[in-house]
């Protein structure tokens, strides 16, 4: 793999190095020369990447699919025409493969097989292999259906026609997977995949329901939570193993929730805020009563627990009868200036729509989901009635480029109609996470909803935080009006605890010390500043360092509670805390950082030195800082094979990226740019946000000037990619 990862290197400092000279309105004959050789070099590592590298035995998911009934499709459709009609179909299933990162091993016909997990083995392969094979299934329907229309044209005389709208068997599995030349290949031939593994997913295929995905029990094991699975019971008489095989129902909706603290294990239970809790609680019930939206912004500092508050109200909320719709959004401030993002991550959500998602499959989710949303209202009497308008509008929001010619009247309308369907049975919760650093079309919409009382009942609760750098005042335009009589808009400041509260926190965390020394709690208080972070991060450190001992009886070495130079201020305590992770797990951070709340574990498996840590390292690290709250993944901005991950925390991405030297951020500012300028066309991410924006930050922070002027030009007024 050494060598493989050097010649990538090279591929791709070589496509930014052309990309830089490709004018967006250069001249026909050097651009063409230029856009060939890209295609060329795009090709050449879409080849190195499908690679195995050797035959040694890797650990993979098997996707294999299977056409029913195509011995009498060929039988009574002239040769050509099959072929036409095939080649079709496979287009479009070629490309879901694709899309989801997987490698295509072997086409033959009627038949495929895949791969999920070259160059780099991760975790996510099996579930990616099995969001794969659900796509190809719903996109061979779509595909069928389209043809059906086509064939209504009677001036079409092409295969359509006859085209009988086949079904699917897929069967996927994961495993040990060797690679071999076939018999009679050139040694210079690409090795195909064999193997027991290889082999089970062909039986899976076989037994497989038509139009169904079956797949094993460690496919099963490997994406628990993400599926949702059905006991196979599809033989007569079932052979060894096949009592335990599973077909896959479908895939579970996106989530998105918090995941509040813990400290050696165990979850820190929320002190001090009961009185924010009843004020929540009195603004659901408002809500609810008066069938009318009410709008929350919590304010507060870093780690003040605006969504551990957030998330406890939440969890009562699921709790009382007609228990609420809970809906979430949140950019991560990645895109502060980008026409309507807020309201793109949450129609993106709330329809688990995805970039792999090709557009035929934007738009079925899109129809399926306001569907499910009428449920069997009659057309007149619904918000949304027949109108295919809506429908137009919502899938126009999701393409960055469209939305920002898109009304902010037409888009008001649009989520009056939503809102509204989605409240129909009952009030809904919309958490809007980092709400003062989202867009301003989105930010004056919701305040514009708000204002109107006939989108139902919708709390929107908006979580706010304040430094030196930011102020909500300067961001939010409702916040002026909050002390307004009868006003729908409300701000509740979260503080900080207070002295007793931050003693009673202190107590709760360390309830298994017995007897807790008052030193210990004297300590902790005077230092945490009531900050509830601080409290929990300073207990984990102090673990961390020894002085408190976990276990069956916790200890304190309170002599060495009293030496220890305790850091001022959340941000240097974070940064001492980075400073005890493992140095696989500090660096992985480190070069996270660098690339801004969102980053793709492909990038660091590529940017990060291999001889330090390869595949294996960069994906237990990346496990790591997830179990431990650093990171956390996020399924919409992920694309192929590159599974994104956001920061929980501001606080922690800034600690991480200042722990790197000056010329170290510079170059890796520079390899990030090269990064996204290889991946920038092979992905339908771009149409969701300014990939070429994102190069030309990164090359202005490698103080690269001329490349980031270069791919600014590449950006419009609008912000948008040209």
């Amino acid at each position: 793999m050494g060598k493989a990862n050097i010649s990538r290197q090279a591929l791709i400092e070589a496509i930014a190095t052309l990309e830089a000279r490709r004018e967006p309105a250069g001249e026909d004959d050097s651009r063409r020369a230029i856009d060939t050789a890209l295609l060329a070099l795009r090709e050449k590592l879409a080849v190195l990447q499908a690679e195995p590298g050797d035959p040694k035995r890797h650990q993979l998911a098997v996707l294999v699919a299977d056409l029913s009934g195509f011995t009498a499709l060929s039988e009574h459709m002239d040769a050509e025409r099959v072929r036409d009609a095939i080649n079709a179909m496979w287009k479009v299933l070629d490309g879901v493969i694709l899309a989801w990162g997987g490698q295509i091993d072997q086409h033959a016909g009627d038949s495929l097989m895949a791969l999920f997990g070259l160059p780099y083995p991760r975790q996510g392969d099996a579930a990616r292999a099995l969001y794969a094979a659900l796509s190809m299934q719903r996109e061979l329907a779509l595909f069928n259906e389209r043809v059906r229309h086509a064939a209504a044209d009677p001036f079409d005389d092409s295969w359509v026609g006859e085209w009988p709208g086949p079904d699917m068997r897929i069967g996927v599995h994961s495993g040990p997977v060797y690679f071999a030349r076939s018999p009679g290949l050139s040694a210079s031939g690409r090795p195909t995949a064999v193997g027991e593994t290889v082999a089970i997913a062909r039986r899976l295929e076989k037994l497989s329901p038509s139009g169904r995905v079956l797949t094993s029990p460690m496919i099963r094991r490997q994406t628990q939570g993400r599926f949702v699975f059905e006991p196979f019971t599809g033989s007569s008489v079932p052979t060894a193993g096949e009592e335990d095989f599973y077909v896959v129902a479908g895939a579970r909706a996106m989530t998105t929730a918090y995941s509040p603290g813990v400290v050696a294990g165990q979850v820190t239970r929320l002190v001090g805020r009961a009185d924010l809790i009843d004020r929540l609680q009195m603004a659901l019930q408002t809500v609810a009563d008066s069938r009318t939206p009410h709008l929350v912004t919590l304010i507060g500092y870093p780690g003040a627990g605006k969504s551990r508050l957030a998330h406890e109200f939440e969890a009562q909320a699921r709790l009382l009868s007609g228990s609420p719709s809970v809906l979430r959004a949140g950019t991560q401030g990645a895109f502060p200036n980008l026409p309507y993002a807020l309201i793109r991550d949450f129609l993106l959500r709330r329809f688990s729509i995805r970039p792999q998602n090709s557009p035929y499959l934007v738009e079925d989710k899109l129809q399926k989901g306001v569907a499910e949303l009428i449920g069997d209202s009659p057309d007149a009497a619904h918000p949304f009635g027949s109108s295919a308008d809506a429908l137009l509008l919502l899938g126009g929001l999701l393409d960055a480029g469209a939305a920002a010619d898109i009304a902010p009247e037409e888009v008001s309308a649009v989520l009056q109609s939503l809102l509204a369907a989605i409240t129909a049975g009952g009030p809904a919760i919309v958490i809007l996470e980092g709400v003062n650093r989202a867009d301003r079309r989105s930010l004056d919409l919701i305040d514009h909803l708000v204002q109107q009382a006939d989108i139902g009942p919708v709390l929107f609760l908006g979580l706010a935080t304040v430094t030196e750098e930011t102020n909500p005042e300067d961001a939010l335009p409702w916040l002026g009006r909050g002390a307004e009589l009868f006003s729908p808009v409300e701000r509740l400041e979260v503080p900080l605890l207070s002295a007793v509260n931050s003693r009673l926190m202190a107590t709760e965390v360390l309830n298994a010390l017995s007897p807790i020394p008052m030193r210990l709690l004297d300590l902790i208080v005077a230092e945490s500043g009531g900050n509830p972070l601080y409290i929990e991060t300073l207990i984990q450190l102090l673990i961390e360092q020894g002085i408190i001992t976990v276990g069956e009886h916790w200890r304190v070495d309170m002599d060495g509670a009293e030496r220890v130079r305790l850091p001022r201020g959340l941000p240097h305590l974070i940064e001492a805390r980075l400073a005890t992770l493992p140095l696989s797990e500090q660096k992985v951070l480190q070069y996270a950082s660098v690339f801004g709340p969102l980053c793709w574990d492909t990038a660091l498996l590529e940017l990060l030195p291999e001889r330090e840590y390869g595949e294996i390292g960069v994906e237990k690290a990346l496990l790591g800082l997830e179990l431990k709250g650093y990171l956390a993944a996020d399924d919409v901005n992920s694309f192929g094979a590159s599974q994104a991950y956001a920061f929980r925390r501001d606080s922690v991405r800034q600690a991480a990226y200042m722990a790197l030297s000056a010329d170290r951020r510079r170059y890796l500012h520079l390899e990030a740019a090269n990064w996204l300028i290889t991946h920038r066309d092979t992905t339908r991410l771009g149409a969701w946000f300014p990939v070429s924006r994102l190069i030309a930050h990164h090359f202005a922070a490698a103080g690269e000037e001329a490349g980031a002027a270069t791919w600014r030009q590449r950006t419009d007024v609008r912000g948008l990619d040209r």
